[in-house]
């Protein structure tokens, strides 16, 4: 029997981008991965930090058109959403755990925003009400900052699909006091994005990416 006291990293939820390999990670490992399944319903907007002795904390807007102010100086823009990633190519079809998308790097903030405008208009369409979109990685553009460079995912919409029934929320996710307070993410720092940059944003009334 496992011991319930160790927490295996491995079992971490959360997928990011890595700049330096323009490439996918949960925790530590690389993940083959090319296209997203999006769980519409799971987008947020807000304001994430990190401090090495409590990790990542995140606090978000009450929708995704309501603007707040930043709480902190150590604060950039962020965004989270729940995936489902695949792999598909020729024979192979990998498809992975549902993960969360979580983060506040300048190049993922601005991917997730390219992401959510590549299937807002589709996603109001009366036939893709009760769908979810499935957008397609394409690759990744480097851009330099400052000293730095960092990478922004690009996606293009492939498709709206049924939500398949591996696509599962984890229980302890959306609960009352998750919602309101600050979200602490693990300590995890491996896939890091290293740019420093302010994410310019631009609110529209009615598409928020």
């Amino acid at each position: 029997m496992s011991n319930p006291f160790i927490v295996d990293s491995e079992d971490s939820v959360y997928i990011s981008h890595k700049a330096a390999t323009k490439s996918w990670y949960k925790n530590k490992e690389e993940l083959d991965v090319n296209y997203l399944m999006i769980d519409t319903a799971t987008m947020k907007f807000g304001w994430g930090a990190y401090s090495p002795e409590s990790g990542y904390s995140y606090v978000w807007q009450k929708d995704l058109f309501t603007p707040m102010d930043k709480p902190g100086d150590d604060h950039k823009k962020a965004f989270s959403v729940w995936v489902l990633p695949k792999y598909v190519d020729g024979d192979k079809n990998i498809e992975h755990a549902p993960c969360l998308w979580q983060r506040h790097s300048f190049g993922e903030y601005s991917g997730f925003q390219q992401m959510g405008a590549s299937f807002y208009e589709e996603s109001q369409k009366p036939e893709n009400k009760d769908k979810l979109p499935v957008v397609k990685w394409i690759g990744s553009e480097a851009l330099s900052i400052g000293m730095g460079t960092t990478a922004i995912p690009k996606f293009e919409l492939a498709a709206f699909k049924e939500r398949p029934d591996n696509f599962i929320i984890p229980s302890w996710y959306g609960s009352e006091e998750e919602e309101s307070t600050p979200v602490v993410s693990p300590k995890d720092t491996s896939s890091s994005d290293v740019d420093t940059k302010e994410t310019p944003v631009s609110f529209n009334d009615e598409i928020p990416f």
